[in-house]
């Protein structure tokens, strides 16, 4: 759905995209990782055609965003880091404004401004004058005029800015409804946590260069090792007993605690199981036993240079 080809951008001496290839495929919400400074922006920019790249080119569902522009955007929906509302409206006239500037037909108009104000959760708003929502609601607003049109292809800059805990778990909710839906998500943000609830593929990019880009369980393995699984384990009793039971099928008992520890397991399901009924067997008071996996936040320390521009 979206593809970057040898994608470069430069301001005088910075190099704000460096030579960038990709491909994310239709129905994906790509988590955009990475520092202040790092290019994201610059490239969300790029891909809605708001900047033209020194070199290389977009395409949007097939569409060369720089070669045919008005096509291509017709198919995006975008949200900026920072962007402006008009306060003298309403919530719900500002909507119709752009759903006309969208070229929705007059019969759709009200139906779907509607529904966008029932996804966006402002129906208690709808009538409201913008210049008395707060940042939070605001925000709302401004990713409800991105969906208006119902685009394949919709870019969010930090969307999560100003929202409440309420409103977050809102936000993730309709993003997944929209990849059902048969949108192409990328969204670019701060908050790790929220990508880890809805992200299917990230990508964690440093001084204009993607460093590392794809689906989460992937990367997983490229970082963990394929097949290895961490087994987080909790105990009543001394903890001898379970350091010998470990070793003896040697397995690593370097990160065994007193009363908790995880240790590295590269078996399947059924060895899996068959372990935990050996532990219990073997008298092993277990309060817990469960395998953890590493979080995106967690990936991103492992993945990044800790660079910028």
């Amino acid at each position: 759905m979206i593809i970057l080809e040898n994608l470069s951008k430069e301001y005088d001496d910075v190099t704000a995209v460096r030579n960038l290839s990709m491909e994310i495929p239709d129905g994906e919400i790509f988590g955009l990782i990475g520092p202040n400074g790092a290019g994201k922006t610059t490239l969300l920019r790029i891909c809605c055609g708001l900047l033209e790249p020194t070199a290389g080119r977009v395409l949007i569902n097939g569409i060369d965003v720089r070669g045919n522009t008005a096509a291509a955007q017709s198919e995006i929906g975008y949200l900026s880091d920072f962007f402006s509302v008009y306060d003298d409206l309403k919530v719900w006239e500002y909507l119709d404004y752009f759903a006309r500037a969208y070229q929705l037909t007059p019969a759709e108009i009200k139906a779907r401004v509607a529904e966008v104000i029932s996804d966006i959760g402002l129906e208690t708003k709808r009538d409201a004058m913008i210049r008395g929502l707060s940042r939070g609601m605001k925000q709302r607003l401004g990713i409800g005029r991105a969906i208006l049109h119902r685009p394949k292809v919709l870019l969010l800059d930090e969307p999560a800015s100003g929202l409440d805990p309420q409103a977050r778990i809102d936000l993730r909710i309709l993003l997944k409804k929209l990849r059902d839906g048969g949108a192409t998500v990328v969204v670019s943000s701060h908050i790790l946590p929220d990508l880890e609830a809805f992200s299917t593929s990230i990508g964690v990019m440093e001084r204009g260069v993607m460093l590392r880009s794809g689906r989460v369980n992937t990367l997983r393995d490229e970082v963990e090792g394929a097949g290895t699984r961490t087994i987080e384990i909790a105990w009543l009793g001394p903890a001898s007993h379970v350091k010998r039971f470990l070793a003896d099928r040697e397995i690593s008992v370097e990160a065994i605690g007193d009363r908790e520890g995880a240790f590295p397991f590269s078996a399947d399901d059924d060895e899996l199981s068959t372990l935990l009924a050996d532990m219990v067997a073997a008298g092993i008071r277990l309060t817990g036993f469960h395998e953890t996996m590493q979080t995106v936040e967690e990936l991103y320390v492992k993945l990044s240079q800790g660079q910028v521009m």
